[in-house]
């Protein structure tokens, strides 16, 4: 399957993965469910086995905004929580009903630690991934960066709820019911 984010496909995630099966701990969420609350440090990371989840965040008039998406076979997680402590900037709740083998954070901590190379790439393709999200924010308008996600995640409308998916693309959702309209036109 195509993965979400683009980092997910730049990076050998095997070693997350494999350390989640064989270490992890199977975990269900039904769906709304919050696998960590804003203003936490994330104890615990995971691997997507089924489901999705978002992260949202809730803007200064109390709004909850979408402002990423993981899926089935990619890790779930926010790496500066996990990797220097820091407190959570959103919330991670459960799209759908999802199974994750998760393993607590100091283990990924571990393994970037004894591996810099990794580490280094990972921070690299992370920061470059959000500095492409900016970037596009200012080159596209809302309509092209629709048309990009639906061509390189086709099944994001499946998988996510349209207030969801408007605000991820910060729009309204009159907007994107206008665009998803014009494109089955």
């Amino acid at each position: 399957m195509s993965q979400f984010n683009a980092f997910e496909e730049a990076l050998d995630f095997s070693f997350w993965k494999n350390l989640c099966e064989t270490r992890g701990e199977r975990l269900f969420f039904r769906r709304g469910e919050y696998f960590v609350h804003a203003g936490e440090v994330l104890q615990r990371v995971g691997w997507i086995v089924s489901g999705g989840f978002k992260h949202s965040l809730t803007d200064n008039a109390g709004h909850a905004k979408a402002v990423g998406f993981v899926f089935e076979d990619a890790v779930v997680a926010n790496y500066l929580s996990a990797l220097a402590g820091e407190k959570m900037p959103t919330d991670i709740i459960a799209l759908e009903d999802s199974e994750v083998m998760v393993v607590p954070s100091s283990y990924i901590c571990e393994i970037l630690d004894t591996r810099p190379e990794v580490k280094v790439k990972f921070l690299q393709v992370l920061f470059g991934q959000a500095y492409d999200h900016v970037l596009n924010i200012y080159r596209f308008t809302p309509e092209q960066r629709y048309a990009h996600l639906l061509e390189r995640f086709p099944r994001i409308l499946d998988l996510v709820p349209v207030g969801d998916l408007a605000s991820y693309l910060n729009i309204s959702r009159r907007q994107l019911h206008r665009f998803r309209n014009q494109k089955t036109k």
